[in-house]
Protein backbone atom coordinates (compact mmCIF):
# COMPACT_ATOMS: atom_id res chain seq x y z
CA UNK A 1 0.00 0.00 0.00
CA UNK A 2 1.28 3.19 -1.00
CA UNK A 3 1.68 5.41 1.49
CA UNK A 4 -0.55 8.94 1.76
CA UNK A 5 0.48 12.35 2.99
CA UNK A 6 -0.75 13.33 6.40
CA UNK A 7 -3.00 16.22 6.65
CA UNK A 8 -1.23 17.83 9.75
CA UNK A 9 -3.83 20.31 9.70
CA UNK A 10 -3.61 21.27 13.00
CA UNK A 11 0.45 21.84 12.60
CA UNK A 12 0.02 23.35 9.38
CA UNK A 13 -2.45 25.79 11.26
CA UNK A 14 -0.16 26.44 13.99
CA UNK A 15 2.69 27.12 12.50
CA UNK A 16 1.15 29.11 9.23
CA UNK A 17 2.08 26.13 7.32
CA UNK A 18 5.78 26.72 7.85
CA UNK A 19 7.45 23.76 5.64
CA UNK A 20 10.97 24.27 7.54
CA UNK A 21 9.18 24.02 10.68
CA UNK A 22 7.07 20.93 9.37
CA UNK A 23 10.30 19.51 8.09
CA UNK A 24 12.05 19.84 11.78
CA UNK A 25 8.66 17.99 13.56
CA UNK A 26 8.45 15.38 10.82
CA UNK A 27 12.25 14.58 11.58
CA UNK A 28 12.09 14.91 15.03
CA UNK A 29 9.01 12.23 14.95
CA UNK A 30 11.20 9.59 12.52
CA UNK A 31 13.67 9.54 15.03
CA UNK A 32 12.10 9.59 18.61
CA UNK A 33 9.10 7.66 18.27
CA UNK A 34 11.62 4.39 16.82
CA UNK A 35 13.53 4.68 19.85
CA UNK A 36 10.81 5.30 22.17
CA UNK A 37 8.83 2.57 20.99
CA UNK A 38 11.77 0.09 21.40
CA UNK A 39 11.92 1.19 24.82
CA UNK A 40 8.02 0.86 25.47
CA UNK A 41 8.26 -2.75 23.67
CA UNK A 42 10.70 -3.93 26.37
CA UNK A 43 9.17 -2.33 28.98
CA UNK A 44 5.91 -4.43 28.33
CA UNK A 45 7.89 -7.76 27.80
CA UNK A 46 9.49 -7.34 31.53
CA UNK A 47 6.24 -6.48 32.55
CA UNK A 48 8.13 -3.23 33.94
CA UNK A 49 4.17 -1.39 33.94
CA UNK A 50 4.72 1.98 35.46
CA UNK A 51 7.84 2.78 32.64
CA UNK A 52 5.55 1.16 30.15
CA UNK A 53 2.79 3.62 30.88
CA UNK A 54 5.26 6.65 30.61
CA UNK A 55 6.78 5.77 27.61
CA UNK A 56 3.38 5.40 26.25
CA UNK A 57 2.25 8.89 27.39
CA UNK A 58 5.35 9.87 25.66
CA UNK A 59 4.80 8.25 22.58
CA UNK A 60 0.65 8.81 22.68
CA UNK A 61 1.80 12.83 22.42
CA UNK A 62 3.62 12.77 19.18
CA UNK A 63 1.07 11.20 17.12
CA UNK A 64 -1.55 13.27 18.11
CA UNK A 65 0.67 15.70 17.75
CA UNK A 66 0.59 14.21 14.03
CA UNK A 67 -3.01 13.69 14.13
CA UNK A 68 -2.71 10.31 13.90
CA UNK A 69 -5.82 9.90 16.67
CA UNK A 70 -6.00 5.68 15.42
CA UNK A 71 -2.43 4.61 16.99
CA UNK A 72 -2.83 7.32 19.62
CA UNK A 73 -5.95 5.86 20.48
CA UNK A 74 -4.12 2.14 21.04
CA UNK A 75 -1.43 4.10 23.73
CA UNK A 76 -3.52 5.51 25.21
CA UNK A 77 -5.42 2.28 25.99
CA UNK A 78 -2.12 1.11 27.10
CA UNK A 79 -1.24 3.54 29.31
CA UNK A 80 -4.82 3.34 30.71
CA UNK A 81 -4.40 -0.81 31.46
CA UNK A 82 -0.81 -0.15 33.30
CA UNK A 83 -2.23 2.92 35.39
CA UNK A 84 -5.00 0.40 37.05
CA UNK A 85 -3.07 -2.49 36.62
CA UNK A 86 -6.30 -4.10 35.68
CA UNK A 87 -6.19 -6.10 32.17
CA UNK A 88 -2.51 -6.51 31.96
CA UNK A 89 -3.58 -9.64 29.87
CA UNK A 90 -4.72 -7.26 27.09
CA UNK A 91 -1.64 -5.30 26.98
CA UNK A 92 0.37 -7.42 24.78
CA UNK A 93 -2.76 -7.58 22.24
CA UNK A 94 -2.75 -3.63 22.05
CA UNK A 95 0.76 -3.78 21.34
CA UNK A 96 -0.23 -6.09 18.37
CA UNK A 97 -2.84 -3.98 17.63
CA UNK A 98 0.09 -1.05 17.41
CA UNK A 99 2.77 -2.92 15.66
CA UNK A 100 0.03 -3.63 12.49
CA UNK A 101 -0.10 -0.14 11.47
CA UNK A 102 3.38 0.71 13.07
CA UNK A 103 5.48 0.70 9.76
CA UNK A 104 3.07 1.90 7.68
CA UNK A 105 2.90 4.91 9.51
CA UNK A 106 6.41 5.62 9.81
CA UNK A 107 6.30 5.27 5.95
CA UNK A 108 3.58 7.54 5.98
CA UNK A 109 5.37 10.32 7.93
CA UNK A 110 8.41 9.76 5.94
CA UNK A 111 6.54 10.49 2.82
CA UNK A 112 5.12 13.56 4.20
CA UNK A 113 8.52 14.78 4.99
CA UNK A 114 9.78 14.21 1.53
CA UNK A 115 6.54 15.96 -0.16
CA UNK A 116 6.75 19.32 1.93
Amino acid sequence: MKPTVLALTDLRESFQNDADILSSILDMFLIEVPQDYLILKNCIENKDFKAARLQAHKVKSSYKTLGIDDMASILQEIEDCTRTETDLNTIPELLSKFNEKYEHINAQVLYTREQL
